[in-house]
Order: C-alpha cells, then sequence, then structure tokens
C-alpha cells in the first residue's frame, strides 16, 4: 500500500472521541491495543497539515498567484503549480504553518529560505520569492517540467554511461558552487535533481542544507535519505560530518543510474545503514559498466571521508575521458536510452566535455560564503512568519556577502587607499616584491639587457598536491622530501618523510612569515592537530599519488622553503614558493618553473623528463632545447600575465 493511500485511511478515521465510543464512555486501551496507531502515526507526514492554497494566493503587496496542478509532496511540504497575473507558471513549495510548533522547526524554515535565496547557478533551482498567509509558508520557485532523475531511472531501468556522464558533470558543478559559498546540502538524491525545459539538471530541495563555518567544519545531526546517508552521518556527535557527505551522494546516484538501484538498498532501513557502515556493497556480476566508473566509485564511497575525491579532482578520471560525451541530453532520455551515442567522436567527445565543464562554472572565481544572518530569522511583524530580509520582493539585495579569512581589503576603496594597506601588510608586499624582482629580471633578459647563465641545479618543486581547501587546507610534497599543509588559516606545517621532526611556518601580517622547528618529541600540543593533517597527507600521497620528477630526496627543510600561495586558472595552477620559486603546472600535464628571480627555467614533461636552462637561453631557442614545448611562447605569455595579475590583486 503506498504512503498516499495509508495517509488517506488513517485520516478518514474518528479514534478515541466520544462521538464513536458507545455512551461516550471512553476505555484506555491495553497495551497492545495502541502499538498499530502509533506506527501509522509515525508514517503520517507533516506535509499532511498543509492545507490546499486558496485559488488564488495574494502576497503582502498584493500581488496574486492562481493556483495550479498539485505537483506532489515530499515529508514536510507539498507542491503546487503557480501562475503570476503576466501568465507565467512557478512551482510553490507550500508549508503548513500549524507544522511549524517550536523555534527550532521556524529557524530550520528560514535558514533553507536564506540559503536556497541566496543561490545562483545555472544547475541549482532557481529561488523566486517566498510569501505567507494565515495557513500556509508559499517558496516560489523554478517550474522544472521534465520531472526528476528518479523519474527517469524508473522509467528507463538502466542509464548510459555518456548520458550518466553528462548529468554528473551538471551535478559536480552545482556542488561545487554550493561549497565554495560553504553549503552543504546534505539531502542530495535522484529525487531532488530535476529537469529543466531544455534537460538541464537543477539541484532543489534545501531543507536539510546547512551552512559550515570555518571555525566548526562539522554539523551532528542525523539527517538524510537512508539510500544516500554517508557513514559518518550515523556517527552523529561521535563523528560528525561535513561536505564529504555530498561527495558520497554524488558516488551513491552515480551507482544507482548505472546498475538501477542504490548500492546499499534493502527492504530494513537497519539492514541498509550496517551496510553503509560496513561499506557492503558490489557490483552486479552481469553488468557491462566500464571499469573505470567502477573506480571512480569506489572512491566516492571510501568510508573515509578524507579518502574520498574531492570535487576539483572527480572530473579529472579518465571515466570522463574513456567514452563519448554528449553535447546535451534530449527529452528522448526521459523514455529510451537515444540511438547516436555510440557515434560521438572521441575528439567531439573531449569537446563536448570541456563546453559541459565552462557551461556549470567549473573554473569560476570562488564565491563569498554565505552568512545565516539574525535579521533572517526574526520577522518584524508580530503575526508574520517570514522576515521582511527575506519577504516579499526582496530579491536583488537577497542576502549580505561574506569576505573569506584572507581578504583584507575592499574593493570599493581608492586606488591609493588600497595600496597603503598593501604596504601595511608585509606579507602581501614581500610577495609583491619577488613578483616585482622577476617580471624585472625577465624583461631584463628579454631585451637583452642581461644575458644571465645558469646559477643552479634543477629547482625545488612542488612534486605532488591535494587541494582540500573546503575542510583544511592545501597539501603538497617538495622534491626535497618535506610534506606540507597550508591550513585555511594561513599557518603551515611542514614534516620530512623519515623524521617527526616539524617545521610550523606562522602567518603574521605585520612581520612577515616567522618560522619555528621543533624535533617530534618537543611538538608543542596546540600543533598537535595540524601535525595529524599533514600525516594523514603524507599517508594519502604515498599511496595514491606519482611524482612529477624523479626530484632528489634530501629529508630535510631545504633553506625553509614552502607553499605560500596557490592560485587555479581555467589553463593552470600556478604555486608561489617561498624561495621565490613560481611553478605553473599545465591542464596538459607539462610543468614550467622559474625560479632564480626569473633568470632560470625548467620544464617537465609528461613524461617526467626534467630540462633546467637559463632564461636567456630558451628565448633565444625561442624554446627548450632537450625537450621543445610545443606551445612555449603561449605559456611563457600566460605565465608573466599570471605574474602580474598577483602583483595587481
Amino acid at each position: 500500500m503506498s504512503s498516499t493511500r495509508a495517509l488517506q485511511a488513517l485520516n478518514g478515521v474518528q479514534m478515541n472521541t466520544k462521538s464513536n465510543v458507545p455512551n461516550g464512555n471512553v476505555k484506555t486501551p491495553v497495551k497492545s491495543s495502541v502499538t498499530k496507531p502509533e506506527k501509522k502515526r509515525k508514517k503520517e507526514k507533516l506535509s499532511s497539515l498543509c492545507k490546499t492554497p486558496p485559488s488564488v494566493v495574494r502576497t503582502r503587496n498584493g500581488r496574486g498567484y492562481h493556483r495550479g496542478l498539485f505537483l506532489g509532496e515530499g515529508g514536510f511540504a507539498r507542491c503546487f503549480q503557480m501562475k503570476d497575473e503576466a501568465g507565467k507558471v512557478f512551482a510553490a513549495k507550500t508549508v503548513a504553518k500549524a507544522s511549524i510548533k517550536n523555534e527550532k522547526t521556524k529557524t530550520k524554515l528560514l535558514s533553507e529560505i536564506k540559503i536556497h535565496k541566496s543561490m545562483v547557478h545555472p544547475n541549482i533551482v532557481q529561488f523566486v520569492d517566498c510569501f505567507e498567509d494565515d495557513i500556509n509558508v508559499y517558496i516560489l520557485l523554478e517550474i522544472c517540467p521534465n520531472q526528476s532523475l528518479m523519474d527517469l531511472l524508473k522509467n528507463r531501468k538502466l542509464v548510459s554511461e555518456p548520458e550518466v556522464r553528462f548529468f554528473m558533470t551538471q551535478i559536480v558543478g552545482a556542488i561545487k558552487y554550493l561549497h565554495r559559498r560553504r553549503v552543504v546540502h546534505r539531502d542530495l538524491k535522484l529525487g531532488n535533481i530535476f529537469f529543466d525545459p531544455d534537460m538541464n539538471l537543477k539541484i532543489g530541495d534545501f531543507g536539510l542544507a546547512t551552512v559550515v563555518s570555518s571555525s566548526s567544519g562539522k554539523r551532528y545531526t542525523i539527517c538524510g535519505t537512508p539510500n544516500y546517508i554517508a557513514p559518518e552521518v550515523l556517527g552523529g556527535k561521535t563523528t560528525g560530518h561535513s561536505f564529504e557527505v555530498d561527495i558520497w551522494a554524488i558516488g551513491i546516484m552515480m551507482y544507482a543510474l548505472l546498475f538501477g538501484k542504490p548500492p546499499f538498498q534493502a527492504k530494513d532501513v537497519q539492514i541498509i545503514y550496517d551496510r553503509i557502515k560496513h561499506n557492503e556493497y558490489k557490483f552486479p556480476e552481469d553488468s557491462t559498466v566500464s571499469e573505470e566508473a567502477r573506480v571512480l566509485i569506489r572512491d566516492l564511497l571510501s568510508t573515509d571521508p578524507l579518502q574520498r575525491p574531492v570535487l576539483d579532482d572527480i572530473l579529472d578520471y579518465d571515466w570522463f575521458k574513456s567514452g563519448p560525451f554528449p553535447s546535451s541530453v534530449s527529452v528522448e532520455s526521459l523514455r529510451q536510452t537515444p540511438n547516436n551515442l555510440s557515434f560521438i567522436a572521441r575528439e567531439e567527445s573531449l569537446i563536448n566535455f570541456a563546453n559541459c565543464k565552462q557551461a556549470v562554472g567549473i573554473h569560476e572565481v570562488p564565491k563569498n560564503p554565505v552568512e545565516i544572518l539574525k535579521t533572517d530569522l526574526e520577522s518584524e511583524q508580530p503575526k508574520a512568519l517570514l522576515p521582511q530580509s527575506l519577504s516579499p520582493n526582496n530579491t536583488k539585495s537577497k542576502y549580505k556577502e561574506v569576505a573569506t579569512v584572507n581578504i583584507k581589503s575592499v574593493k570599493s576603496k581608492i586606488t591609493n587607499q588600497l595600496a597603503n594597506a598593501h604596504n601595511d601588510n608585509k606579507t602581501i608586499s614581500s610577495m609583491n616584491d619577488q613578483l616585482s624582482n622577476t617580471l624585472y629580471a625577465m624583461e631584463e633578459i628579454e631585451s637583452g639587457k642581461s644575458r644571465s647563465i645558469r646559477t643552479s641545479g634543477d629547482p625545488v618543486i612542488i612534486s605532488k598536491w591535494v587541494d582540500y581547501s573546503n575542510k583544511h587546507g592545501f597539501s603538497y610534497q617538495l622534491s626535497s622530501g618535506s610534506i606540507g599543509v597550508l591550513f585555511n588559516n594561513g599557518q603551515s606545517v611542514l614534516k620530512t618523510v623519515d623524521s617527526n621532526d616539524i617545521c610550523y611556518v606562522a602567518l603574521d601580517e605585520k612581520s612577515g612569515w616567522n618560522i619555528s622547528h621543533y624535533q617530534g618529541d618537543s611538538i608543542p600540543m596546540l600543533l598537535s592537530r595540524y601535525v595529524e593533517v599533514v600525516d594523514f597527507f603524507k599517508k594519502y600521497m604515498n599511496a595514491h599519488l606519482a611524482d612529477v620528477s624523479s626530484g632528489s630526496n634530501s629529508n630535510r627543510f631545504t633553506q625553509d622553503i614552502f607553499l605560500r600561495r596557490y592560485t587555479r586558472d581555467a589553463n593552470y595552477i600556478m604555486f608561489e614558493l617561498s624561495n621565490g620559486t613560481y611553478q605553473f603546472n599545465f591542464k596538459d600535464h607539462h610543468k614550467i618553473i622559474l625560479s632564480d628571480c626569473g633568470r632560470t627555467i625548467t620544464h617537465i614533461s609528461p613524461a617526467k623528463e626534467v630540462e633546467t636552462l637559463s632564461l636567456w637561453s630558451v628565448l633565444e631557442n625561442q624554446n627548450f632545447i632537450k625537450t621543445p614545448e610545443q606551445f612555449f611562447n603561449v605559456k611563457y605569455d600566460f605565465m608573466k600575465q599570471a605574474l602580474r595579475d598577483k602583483i595587481l590583486m
């Protein structure tokens, strides 16, 4: 029996009232007689309290919306079509005020509205407005007329790998946007991802979403949908959870689409939870799904949250490039597998993949985090639930942006104020001095005024790295053997491969970077958590990542070299080391490094061939000699522009 029918049957019965008990005598039922009614009441959704909206719903300012078709219901709300006076159709998530029984429930609803309202992304359901009447609260949303991924899977039973590649790219792009804003969705599932009129995916339902502050980093509420809950969520207050729960959900959805059902599915919820805790799932033996897809799923469904790939790494897996990638998905996919997928050539697939990543904003500049303000949770009117800051008609100034920890300048300041602020900040002025000196030396060499010679051997470079800045920071290994983490608060800790000694770099804006060394038996307790994170990444990188070159391993802190800053771009990732070395890892796996204040340049090919020369000789030859780089001139211009841009930040 469906849950809807069960609710209808229960609602039609008068229980324990004088009107249906003979002589008005109400007898206290024995324990066994109350068991079944209690079970039925547990099935009743809070959405059942939601009354059907009137035919015309009016906002505070008199705007009218005409109620249309009933679209469906979840655990807390019902959804109806709403048409405005211009004839435009929306979806209205309708929450009964009777279900908002305490301050906690109210805060949860208002937080959902605030978070969703602040999201503007092509793959997130667009928030339109919110308002209320005496009975309900209405959240007006963009309508997605082509159902959800769950509906597609029910119709199709299995989904092809090319289509799933397209879907996963759009989902990863949307989740990356959320995580950049420090928002964790916590209820990602096939039923919460919808198709717009053009069959692009849209993530919806922010009822369980939360903002994770950089200070606390974790949430402890056990919440979500059983088949999609990550193991650390089940740990409750013992473990806590964070952004990684959304990574886990990507793995669950990918498995379900390719194999027909979620990996831990069972009739009994407790069995599902036990399977999740013990990571008990397997791939169907008769499935033809590729090994590349299985590799990605295994990594996404790692029990240890820190072992799961970060969002930036997911789309680098071979699976996304190992088969056809469509330029779009049509409504045909709702019914059957499109016929033309096998005819997409590899070159066309790579172009489609690149275009899809660009469309979902994979390489966009990070957005400032969402902040839940006190004014968002307090109504100015006694009888009103929604504060004026959220409703109505306030979508142009939807939320206050919060600057990230390391940003000290304000864009609205005039140029000389910004310059003075940089001069007062020792860390920024020091980096700018190095950048300026490097650019000056390069220009002198380019003009022929200086003929520098190679002054040293191969530079110390970053040979391995893991970007985990959505939680801890950026981890890296130097070719000298040191492993370090540049934490989100600007501090750094480095550790050699074969020693427990550490190098601690404290960021001080007035004096620059203060460096301290501690032997393994004298490390301050305050640094113990930092060291634990470094040890984790040390183990992870040794197990999973390959060096970009066969650099020497000196097992010491070479000249106290550490990573000061890194920058991601659509074409490269740039590392700025404390000794003035600038390393550029390009997307095609070539690496070019400027060292010795720009006078020396190194090229590392994808085959790990290393060539270090004076910049003068490379410019004179117009390329490297032993390992020529096909696009050297283009990349050299990229590098110079990147150095200039950093000075202007």
